[in-house]
């Protein structure tokens, strides 16, 4: 089958989302599918050629990046407009898509221009949801209201569509509310994770020797205010004097709340205790949670969370390593199962108790890391996932 995926994201750019379009695209491959992947220039950011090339040489991707590098939300508009243009001038003579695959996001427009090409060409359109809303609150008035225009289009391109498929059960409820989507065909793809990358590691003391340590807590991600690793290291000292145990934590990633959390460390004085190692190589992030004991979800409470699989923490999960976190999608926690949960008005008290459990309680550790790692294997392994969602194609197909 021949399927066109519009995405608003997809590598070079980093996230769980481009990284979740790739394994997409990958296992559609490898079940004998030809993709061709239209994707805006890496979001404004300078595109990294060779690293695109290189994902085109490995897996067999045929993938087509727009050239507007315009640094406004217009650039969510035009990237795609331009790669809409460019197939249907150029693509479509070699290149006939039985069905159109689109990345769906509420304020981008993959799902839109999926919607006009499929009704151009007359085939269907297949949706995969990243996010469901945007939070309003973190954003101008300017940009609320540009966002706001855009509601109408992105829904009707829902509404059109011959499947949604959404990451998480509540999305589902939330989708309902909409009048307009009551007769949607809704689906559930969670994300899902690589078990062949993610896996419990035999040898996991290696990082604990270098440090000197007893417990090490990581968080692998997004250094942004919505996700709270500045209410751990405010509370960490607090922690330190409670435990007997060397604790040390490790954070991987960067973000615009990078230099906020640095000159935290340094009030605190936890140069000693926290390792910042800024970004690292997909492929080297199961060291690193191999040898910790616990992760870090998200420590902030917003409504939107309860509708999110956090690929962060199916990574933990796969490495059998519980973590704590505020309500996410009970798909992947829920009552403590594979990790500890606090609840949406959680204080610093119940923060500190929740580390300190876990941090003290070995046995509690290996029960919800073997928990989560039985979960990752019955329901979020991409293999799985992907199996159920080619056979869903190939039926839409006949």
């Amino acid at each position: 089958m021949n399927i066109l995926y519009i995405v608003n994201y997809f590598p070079p750019s980093t996230g769980a989302a481009a990284l979740n379009a790739l394994e997409i695209s990958k296992y559609l491959i490898k079940f004998g599918h030809n993709i061709n992947i239209l994707a805006p220039g890496d979001m404004g950011k300078t595109l990294n050629l060779k690293n695109s090339l290189n994902l085109q040489n490995s897996y067999g991707l045929n993938i087509s990046y727009s050239n507007s590098y315009i640094k406004t939300p217009l650039s969510w508009v035009v990237s795609h407009f331009e790669n809409f243009l460019r197939f249907l001038i150029r693509k479509q003579n070699f290149f006939k898509p039985d069905l159109i695959l689109s990345q769906y996001h509420p304020f981008h427009f993959a799902s839109v221009f999926g919607g006009y090409l499929s009704k151009f060409l007359n085939i269907p359109h297949i949706i995969r949801s990243h996010d469901i809303f945007l939070d309003l609150d973190s954003h101008s008035r300017l940009f609320n209201s540009y966002i706001k225009l855009n509601y109408p289009l992105v829904y009707r391109s829902i509404q059109n569509c011959h499947t949604f498929y959404v990451t998480a059960s509540e999305m589902i409820d939330y989708f309902h509310n909409f009048k307009n989507l009551h007769n949607v065909n809704f689906k559930i793809h969670h994300n899902g994770i690589d078990t062949d990358l993610f896996f419990p590691f035999k040898n996991q003391e290696k990082l604990k020797d270098l440090y000197g340590c007893e417990i090490i807590i990581s968080f692998i991600g997004l250094m942004a205010p919505d996700i709270g690793i500045h209410n751990l290291i405010n509370i960490f000292p607090e922690i330190l004097k409670k435990t007997k145990k060397e604790v040390h934590i490790v954070l991987i990633g960067e973000g615009r709340s990078k230099n906020y959390i640095l000159n935290l460390i340094n009030k605190w004085n936890l140069h000693k205790y926290i390792h910042f190692l800024g970004i690292m190589p997909h492929n080297q992030i199961p060291y690193f949670i191999n040898n910790s004991d616990l992760g870090i979800g998200r420590i902030t409470h917003k409504k939107m969370w309860r509708y999110m699989v956090p690929i962060k923490c199916l990574e933990y999960m796969a490495c059998q390593k519980p973590f704590i976190s505020t309500p996410i999608s009970m798909d992947v926690l829920k009552d403590n199962d594979v990790g500890l949960l606090l609840q949406k008005d959680f204080t610093n008290k119940d923060l500190i108790d929740k580390m300190l459990m876990l941090i003290e309680d070995k046995k509690l550790r290996n029960k919800l890391g073997e928990q989560g790692l039985k979960k990752v294997h019955q329901e979020f392994r991409w293999e799985l996932i992907m199996k159920n969602f080619n056979q869903d194609l190939r039926n839409i197909k006949k």
